[in-house]
């Protein structure tokens, strides 16, 4: 079958300097094969396994410019190697990269199948990705329901927006250092960061890697001294006993929620007897603003008080109710210059306020 052997290759202009595209590309990459289920060591002796088959090992690694690998398209034929290669070069305004998969489809029938499998594998993923539904998941997913990539980093490490929410559901919660609390979806844990100020402890869960570690570097104080801890999991299992935890919070997560009553169920499960629980709603007059704007917003679940107080009641918190808080007092208090501040005035966005009986 040599004479079926092919190159498959694509790539990207950036309007990036090559240093930074490297830094980047790199990144994003290893986090997507991490996704996919395999083990990613990035660098010069670098190495991809999947399960425990070595599929890819470095042997050029030139920062900025060129990463070749060896690579073993199928682990039932180990022998047949190929090659890829990851190409930087300077253009006029950035970067292009290229991606490219020398000596490829040997182990094809012929011309027809490697087209069927090129078609198949690559061009229709292609397609689905860069048409609306797919883009708009895409974009979701990274910005706001599971996000991940270098700007979410850096966006939610200290998300100036957010802390108006924070401080409205602080002043609801009032902690003690007699209460433990736990927050479902954490993401880069700048609520944990003001909660721990009262001298509670802590747990927490993100669905996300990127969002856990980075949590766990944001409060990595908190974690030495025992304070907190955080991990990966979803918010309908939760990987604590019953009767845990006095108080628990969603702060940006409950309209993203395929199953909100299993997570509430499983909230109110991990509660103690008496135990507060505070949930940011999601208000439907937030659709279309830059609280949800598209894609997102046609990707999450709004609800009315209503609601919001019928899905408590079916997951089994018979005291819950919704309260309605004016943000801009607490806008001031996080300190956002005035002009930004006024966008937070107005009668005030949903808490789904409830206790464990």
């Amino acid at each position: 079958m040599e004479e079926n052997k092919t190159r498959v290759s694509a790539c990207i202009d950036v309007a990036l300097a090559p240093t930074r595209a490297f830094a980047v590309f790199i990144d994003e990459l290893a986090t997507a094969l991490r996704q996919a289920g395999m083990d990613v060591e990035t660098g010069p002796n670098g190495r991809i396994v999947q399960g425990n088959f070595e599929v890819g090992r470095v042997v050029e690694w030139l920062p900025d410019k060129l990463i070749r690998l060896q690579w073993r398209q199928a682990d039932w034929e180990p022998e047949e190697l190929t090659e890829i290669e990851i190409r930087l070069e300077a253009i006029e305004g950035g970067t292009r990269v290229t991606i490219s998969h020398s000596e490829w489809g040997g182990l094809l029938s012929g011309a027809d199948e490697s087209l069927g499998w090129f078609a198949s594998a690559v061009a229709a993923p292609l397609l689905q990705a860069t048409a609306p539904a797919g883009f708009g998941n895409w974009l979701t997913d990274r910005r706001a329901r599971r996000p991940s990539g270098v700007q979410a980093r850096a966006v939610y490490r200290d998300p100036l927006y957010h802390y108006p929410n924070f401080y409205a559901i602080l002043a609801e919660l009032q902690l003690s250092p007699d209460d433990y609390l736990v927050e479902v979806g954490c993401g880069g844990g700048a609520f944990l960061l003001e909660a721990l100020k009262s001298g509670c402890r802590a747990a927490a869960i993100d669905h996300s890697p990127d969002m856990v570690r980075l949590a766990q570097e944001v409060n990595h104080d908190a974690i030495a001294q025992g304070q907190l801890t955080i991990q990966q999991a979803g918010a309908d299992g939760l990987p604590f006993p019953d009767a845990t935890f006095t108080c628990a919070v969603m702060t940006g997560v409950f309209g993203f929620l395929p199953d909100p009553v299993a997570a509430l169920r499983e909230l109110r499960r991990v509660l103690t007897p008496g135990g507060r629980l505070v949930i940011l709603g999601s208000d439907p007059a937030w659709r279309g603003t830059p609280a949800a704007p598209e894609p997102m917003a046609s990707r999450l679940h709004f609800y009315e008080d209503d609601e919001l107080r019928q899905l408590a009641r079916e997951a089994g918190f018979d005291n819950a109710g919704v309260v309605r808080r004016p943000l801009l007092p607490f806008a001031r208090q996080a300190g956002l210059p005035e002009e930004v501040a006024m966008f937070f005035d107005g009668p005030g966005e949903p808490f789904l306020v409830a206790r464990k009986d």
